[in-house]
């Protein structure tokens, strides 16, 4: 056996010792990198996502007050926004984030054109149209929507980024990361979809202070509803006032005994699914469509309350109608379904006489409510007009206006005895408008409103 020198083994030995130290020294480096990666990099993933969700919280909050119109409408918005999204995720208060606004129709044709039935009854420009600009993905189409110049806008979006410091990466040159641009938008509506199902009653006032020109009105206004629906996903019933004749519902009856506990009797036609043809138009062969299209002015009946002549009281009675639009909704309403009335009227209510009819109208409305159905209102010339026949409660001496904003889901009334243009665009159930003007707008506008829902929505 060969032995080697002591003093060549120990120099061996230095020298494995300092390849040893050299690996150490980079494997090192190499651990610091792995720990960057792992610590720094996760803390960049996990700070996205934090402001990723607190933005779609936001998106969501501020969707809530939309469609905006006009600088006080998008100022609202996003301060329901920012508040909820800097709730979710603080530093959001100093980072910054900007929020803008879009219009969301649909494209559900493919034909690769925003569909016109939904400008400008969901969103659209303040005038005129807007012909090109639209963003197509899906069946939906996008626009870029100033609601500060008067388009109407019913998305929102946020968008904010943070520059993240990192602990171990320095090591290896790296001093801080960025989340990149976070961005969320949400829409309120149907938002390009095709709409939701829905059981619909509208009731229509036809008594004697509405003039035929009123009633033509109406009819075009209670048309656009029909003509904006699907009659295969919204189901749409009609409540007349005062009540039909039994064989023939489109003339008045006359007398009228109220209070009327048939609610049958104020019922015109029930919940149909008939009323638009496959080509999109009304179809005249549903009763729906013919009898909206009958309905007669109710000239003067004879108004009796529990057996004694009140016909020098007037010939509104709304509590019963309401009533009766409640019934036919839980009586022929599908399960699983929303309910929703649609009431129009023009006047205060002044029957049953003795009953104090505003709060009649007022307790009726709270009892459909409290059984889940959304109420929307419309008050036609009802600027100035007040309760005078309700002697004591609530609404004695009130405003219509007030009592009929009131009768709706979740509404106020903006001003007392008049019918301002914000009434139209606040968001809320109640809409007006004055006497002898069109009235297929606020319609259509109550028919896109009864379909809204916020959702995230990829713009």
């Amino acid at each position: 056996m060969r032995f080697r020198p002591l003093s060549l083994v120990r120099r061996r030995m230095r020298d494995e010792n300092g390849a040893v130290v050299v690996i150490a020294a980079l494997l090192i480096v190499v651990l610091f990198a792995a720990v960057a990666f792992v610590i720094d990099i996760g803390r960049l993933r996990h700070t996205r996502h934090t402001i990723q969700n607190a933005m779609d919280f936001g998106a969501l909050a501020g969707a809530q007050d939309l469609p905006a119109q006009g600088g006080a409408a998008a100022n609202t918005a996003v301060a329901s926004a920012r508040r909820v999204a800097i709730a979710n995720a603080p530093e959001l208060a100093s980072i910054g984030m900007s929020a803008d606004f879009r219009c969301v129709v649909g494209d559900r044709n493919g034909d690769g054109l925003p569909d016109a039935s939904d400008i400008p009854y969901v969103c659209g420009p303040a005038t005129g149209t807007w012909a090109s600009g639209w963003t197509l993905k899906g069946t939906h189409a996008t626009h870029a929507c100033d609601p500060y110049a008067g388009d109407k806008c019913n998305t929102i979006v946020l968008q904010a980024s943070e520059t993240v410091p990192y602990y171990f990466a320095p090591a290896i040159g790296f001093n801080q990361g960025s989340t990149g641009s976070v961005r969320a938008a949400s829409c309120n509506g149907a938002c390009g979809a095709a709409p939701s199902p829905l059981d619909v009653v509208m009731v229509f006032d036809r008594t004697a202070s509405m003039t035929p020109t009123d009633i033509a009105n109406a009819k075009n206004g209670a048309s656009a509803v029909l003509s904006f629906y699907d009659s295969s996903q919204q189901w749409i019933g009609l409540v007349a006032l005062p009540y039909g004749q039994t064989s023939n519902k489109c003339a008045v009856n006359d007398p009228q005994q109220y209070p009327q506990t048939s609610m049958s009797t104020w019922q015109v036609t029930a919940l149909s699914s008939d009323y638009t043809l496959p080509s999109g138009g009304l179809n005249p062969a549903s009763q729906l469509v013919s009898r909206l299209n009958c309905l007669q002015r109710a000239g003067s009946p004879r108004i009796y309350v529990s057996g004694v002549d009140r016909t020098s009281a007037g010939h509104t009675n709304l509590g019963d109608p309401m009533d009766a639009a409640r019934a036919m909704l839980l009586a022929q309403g599908r399960a699983n379904v929303p309910d929703v009335i649609i009431f129009f009227t023009d006047g205060e209510a002044n029957q049953p006489d003795g009953l104090n009819p505003c709060n009649y109208l007022n307790t009726r409305a709270t009892t459909a409510k409290t059984a889940g159905v959304d109420i929307f209102t419309i008050a036609y010339g009802v600027a100035g007009a007040r309760c005078n026949r309700d002697t004591s409660g609530p609404f004695a001496g009130a405003y219509a206006s007030t009592n009929l904003a009131r009768a709706a889901t979740n509404s106020i009334d903006n001003q007392p005895g008049g019918c301002p243009a914000s009434e139209n665009t606040d968001g809320d159930n109640y809409f007006c408008e004055a006497g002898g003007a069109s009235l297929a707008p606020a319609f259509r506008q109550v028919a896109a409103a009864a379909l809204t829902r916020s959702r995230l929505i990829d713009v």
